[in-house]
């Protein structure tokens, strides 16, 4: 009788462990991204908050809002769902489907590019709420018309964009 108490008591803190591990990979998250970029003769950088919720260790689903500094300054509104392919203790390297809106203010109206595709990126757990995340490269559509530098298909709707400004570099905080 006491070993089937034993048993049963083991039973019981281990689902707990592992409700307690499937609770500590969901929840709302805040991120700050930033990349650094330079065209033709200004420097500039990009701030992109984001909110979102990840449902579990694989899925997640946000909006960002990105932010530039530059002469020609577009704000970018981009709603996202982000998908982890290889997850480990820390590590975890994912893709990222988003919807890009740009916008921005010019002499008698609004300059808009639109952009819908997939960026590769990767984070590590500093610690049990804080990641450091990292994005690189956008593999998809975009109708900007100011294609340039490091973008293989210029001329077509569909291109790989592997300028210094896809590269991002920031922090996630999950609650």
């Amino acid at each position: 009788m006491q070993f089937r108490k034993f048993l049963g008591v083991l039973a019981l803190a281990l689902l707990s462990v592992i409700s307690l591990k499937a609770q500590e990979e969901r929840g709302i998250f805040v991120e700050g991204v930033a990349a650094l970029a330079s065209e033709h003769t200004e420097n500039y950088a990009i701030l992109t908050p984001a909110v979102g919720y990840q449902f579990n260790d694989r899925w997640a689903l946000g909006f960002k809002m990105g932010f530039e500094t530059a002469d020609f300054d577009y704000k970018h509104y981009t709603p996202f769902v982000r998908f982890s392919f290889l997850t480990g203790s820390a590590f975890r390297m994912f893709v990222e489907g988003k919807l890009n809106f740009a916008i921005r203010d010019v002499d008698g109206g609004q300059s808009t590019y639109q952009e819908a595709g997939f960026s590769l990126g990767a984070s590590y757990k500093v610690c049990p709420h804080l990641r450091v995340i990292a994005q690189y490269l956008f593999l998809g559509w975009s109708n900007d018309g100011d294609k340039y530098g490091a973008w293989l298909g210029k001329h077509s709707g569909f291109a790989l964009d592997a300028n210094v400004y896809r590269a991002q570099l920031g922090l996630q905080f999950m609650f």
